[in-house]
């Protein structure tokens, strides 16, 4: 016995556990690859932005290029007083003044500008500086900026260098060099500008996070900053790069990630989601051995019929007829369902049903009502379209609302007749008219719901002659006992055949194809009437169609 429990309890569990770790494992790989591949593409949006940050500070040489390239007439004038071609007067000392002004401005407003140089190629070999205007080669502290420009290639370009100034000394500085070429109109060289920054204020001027490692190199592959003293070393197969280059300025940006901090969310929710499927693979085992307990039960109770079953009386039911015990049992069980459970279930299942086919109308309505406010909408006013569509709404609530079994008062079922009619003239216009004989008396009798309405249609559908108005009467009168409909068109009229087939109740319904409303009319009525009243047609060719119907003095109440 617990052997069969513990290998139902699996086989019920099994599917969970299966589902679980398929759910829970394919979350697990959907979401590490989705935050991988977003810390991937935020890393790379980073550099990009790094990039650009360092951009703007360089682009202060292009500024300065700007300057001078604008004036060649005070390029030229520089140029001759640095040659010793031209003498120097009030004029030119302004000028000069304005140019080693727009020097030092950036210089003294940009704290990680080190120095700027402006030289033009003169026999005196003198520069203009930022910090000491006009100085010669040889007494500048540093002039191995000449040798670089000397060496440059013939490409205008900028080129950038790492340079340490008064090595090995107490003040020793590291400074990153650039260096532009300065051309005349036809592109030939004539001198360079020099910009000096302050390394230390280039790599600490962003801001990384812990484990983010930023590595600068020239065109030529030399190391220009890095910000890895800020950082405390990763080995190199912990970490992860990216890389960038500026055409502009030929840097090469390197950013390197401490890999298990690029993931660190994506570990941190691949630890969540383990340990919410193991919290529902557990919750799922309890409710699964939870629900279980009721097979349990059930088995126990098989069980112990079973134990019991000698001492059973099988007198009456002849046990000798089944097979063995199990089928005995099971002749049981499915008895006491039948005689149980299947009815409970059946009339629950007539109450889903019956609660479904109200929602059903009520959907049909409040559809039929938009739409007719539509059509007031665009018509912007009452019209023939609402009108049909307010008159179809009621006959359809009143088809869906009445009860066939205990039927209508006759007042209801011609008001309803009367919306139907309505309906046909505004579509056949005045092609047909409908006169009314009905015996006041007789207005509270019952009948079945939408009695009238099918034997209209009929005479709508198949009963106009061409170029010819349809006269339809419609009467009820008292008659021995009985109240007498008749309905009667000056139409087309019916073959023998279909009026025989109708009157005799032989066509099926549910296979004919014409005059159906007919025929459901004759099978309704009968079970209205329980056989008693059957349908009467007579149809004549001069005189149309005529359907008569004879129904008992049911009245309200």
């Amino acid at each position: 016995m617990n052997k069969r429990i513990i290998r139902i309890f699996f086989r019920h569990s099994l599917p969970l556990v299966i589902v679980a770790l398929l759910l829970g494992g394919g979350a697990t790989l959907l979401t590490q690859n989705f935050i991988r591949s977003n810390s991937i593409r935020q890393a790379n949006q980073k550099l990009a932005e790094v990039q650009a940050y360092y951009d703007v500070i360089l682009d202060e040489m292009d500024s300065l290029s700007l300057m001078f390239s604008t004036n060649p007439e005070m390029m030229n004038r520089l140029q001759r007083v640095l040659s010793g071609g031209e003498e120097v007067n009030l004029d030119n000392y302004r000028e000069f003044r304005l140019i080693r002004s727009f020097l030092a401005a950036p210089a003294n407003a940009r704290p990680y500008i080190h120095d700027i140089y402006v030289y033009l190629d003169n026999a005196r070999e003198l520069v203009l500086s930022s910090d000491l205007a006009f100085t010669a080669l040889p007494y500048m502290e540093d002039s191995s900026w000449y040798q670089t420009y000397k060496e440059l290639p013939s490409e205008n370009q900028s080129y950038s260098q790492r340079v340490t100034l008064k090595d090995e000394t107490p003040i020793e500085q590291h400074i990153i060099r650039i260096l532009r070429p300065i051309t005349n109109p036809v592109n030939e060289r004539i001198g360079v500008i020099v910009l000096d920054i302050k390394e230390r204020s280039l790599s600490g001027a962003y801001q990384f996070q812990e484990g983010e490692i930023l590595t600068v190199h020239n065109r030529d592959g030399q190391l220009l900053f890095s910000n890895l003293s800020n950082h405390r070393e990763y080995a190199e197969e912990d970490m992860y790069y990216f890389q960038a280059f500026s055409g502009k300025y030929g840097w090469e940006y390197t950013l390197g990630i401490y890999e298990p901090m690029l993931y660190q969310l994506s570990t941190t929710l691949l630890y969540y989601t383990i340990t919410l499927t193991v919290i529902a693979l557990l919750l799922g085992l309890y409710l699964t051995h939870r629900t279980n307990r009721q097979e349990r039960k059930f088995l126990a109770n098989i069980m112990q019929q079973l134990s019991q079953v000698g001492d059973a009386d099988f007198t009456e039911e002849h046990p000798e007829k089944y097979r063995n015990i199990f089928d005995y049992l099971n002749h049981h069980v499915i008895r006491t369902f039948l005689e149980q459970d299947y009815l409970r279930w059946q009339t629950e299942a007539m109450e889903y049903r019956a609660l479904q086919m109200q929602i059903n109308p009520h959907f049909l309505f409040n559809t039929l009502d938009t739409i007719n406010w539509k059509a007031v909408k665009l018509a912007s006013g009452e019209n023939d379209v609402s009108t049909m569509i307010q008159l179809l709404s009621k006959l359809l609530k009143y088809s869906l609302q009445v009860d066939d079994f205990s039927g209508v008062p006759l007042s209801k079922e011609l008001e309803q007749t009367e919306y139907y009619i309505q309906l046909q003239h505004i579509r056949f216009k005045q092609a047909f008219t409908c006169e009314k004989d009905i015996d006041p008396s007789l207005l509270d009798v019952r009948v079945p719901a939408m009695l009238l309405q099918p034997i209209l249609e009929n005479a709508f559908n198949h009963g106009f002659r061409e170029g010819e108005p349809l006269h339809i009467t419609i009467s009820a009168t008292l008659v021995e006992d009985k109240m007498q409909i008749v309905v009667s068109n000056d139409g087309k009229c019916m073959s023998q055949e279909e009026v025989d087939a109708i009157n005799q109740s032989k066509a099926d319904v549910l296979k004919k194809k014409s005059s159906l409303g007919l025929l459901n009319i004759n099978k309704r009525l009968m079970l209205f009437t329980q056989g008693k009243s059957p349908i009467v047609i007579a149809s004549k060719e001069e005189a149309g169609v005529t359907v008569t119907l004879y129904l008992p003095l049911r009245r309200e109440g």
